[in-house]
């Protein structure tokens, strides 16, 4: 008997792939007698799904794609794991809780005032009063308008043992990214280099939900998250991130997930400058892929010798992974013959530090 599936429009590849294995679609997502469906989650009816009925998603899965749900999953576990989020993850705060902007505050100013120490030893540049009354305040130190020896091997031991406490030591500076919980595919995105400029994106509204459904200021649930201000750049000082596949096949007894071998790389369309942070296409990479990961391994390994990509990058992406997935999987239950492809996209900095850029999507990138 021929096999049966349904499938959105939007995956062509997928359709491409089935048809070509003799299986026939159905004229509508929504039929009810499938072997197989590929959809979207919210079209998916769990009550209505059969145990031998095959579908492209875990119940509760969202929760791996709503940033807010996600983080508080990531951050309700001890403090020793807490610490290994902070090596994987930007710091990143839910607006919707109160106490999480207060703690937003904190750590914007902390963030600013590592960065003009930073600053000062690398180019001995002045600083104004404020930034020098912050930079005291936040990490116990004291400068000048001009870095004697004195001061600066004071700002170098300081910034020595902060790397030593703090896993994102390097992720410094004024920038920070804020993104609706609610949407997806860079929309609703903004840059902010102040305090208070935040503040007042985080009270405006007028964005549709990735259900179509208009949003109100009060409805629209924030997260801030610490942009990466010195990336790793290449062609021609561009930034990128890297996509990476994982599917999960199998909860119980033990759950079963694979990780594809190959990953790709999306570059920016513009050369990178901090200076344009309004600019969507110096910060936000095309959904195209670009370089294959063998490629982007080639390239480090020309450049410094050594096996960049197996040695830190790719170990850094399995312990993210397993860190995500650590903490959702007991979220997520099986209807039917459900499975669930998620994509990854990281970032990697100057110092080869990869970073989870966004919360696992589950949309196709070309």
């Amino acid at each position: 008997m021929q096999q049966l599936f349904a499938a959105d429009d939007k995956f062509p590849s997928v359709v491409a792939a089935l048809e070509a294995r003799g299986w026939r679609r159905l004229p509508f997502v929504g039929c009810p007698k499938f072997d197989l469906k590929w959809t979207n989650y919210s079209k998916i009816s769990w009550w209505r799904v059969t145990p031998q009925q095959i579908v492209s998603h875990l119940q509760n899965s969202i929760t791996l794609s709503q940033k807010d749900q996600l983080l508080r999953l990531l951050y309700a576990r001890g403090n020793e794991e807490q610490i290994q989020v902070d090596r994987c993850f930007p710091r990143t705060f839910d607006l919707s809780q109160p106490q999480e902007r207060r703690l937003l505050k904190f750590w914007f100013h902390y963030s600013q005032a590592v960065a003009v120490l930073l600053e000062t030893l690398r180019n001995g540049v002045k600083v104004d009063a404020e930034q020098v009354e912050a930079a005291i305040k936040l990490v116990k130190t004291a400068i000048s308008n001009h870095t004697t020896a004195e001061e600066r091997r004071e700002i170098e031991g300081v910034l020595s043992e902060l790397e030593r406490r703090d896993p994102q030591f390097h992720v410094v500076g004024n920038v920070w990214i804020c993104k609706p919980s609610n949407l997806s595919q860079g929309r609703g995105i903004v840059l902010c280099s102040s305090f208070e400029e935040i503040e007042k994106i985080t009270s405006s509204s007028g964005e549709q939900d990735d259900q179509g459904t208009e949003t109100t200021s009060s409805q629209i649930k924030w997260i801030v998250q610490k942009y990466i201000e010195r990336p790793l750049l290449l062609q021609n000082d561009r930034k990128f991130d890297i996509r990476q596949w994982v599917l999960i096949t199998e909860l119980e007894p033990k759950p079963t997930v694979f990780w594809f071998y190959k990953s790709y790389l999306r570059f920016c369309s513009r050369r990178y400058e901090l200076t344009r942070l309004q600019d969507r296409f110096t910060h936000l990479s095309n959904f195209s892929p670009m370089w294959s990961s063998d490629q982007f391994r080639d390239t480090l390994r020309q450049k410094h010798g050594r096996d960049v990509w197996e040695e830190t990058i790719l170990p850094q992406m399995h312990n993210t992974a397993r860190l995500t997935l650590d903490a959702a999987l007991p979220k997520l239950k099986a209807v039917g013959r459900g499975f669930e492809w998620l994509g990854f996209d990281f970032l990697v900095d100057e110092h080869h530090h990869s970073l989870l850029n966004w919360y696992p999507r589950l949309q196709p990138t070309c």
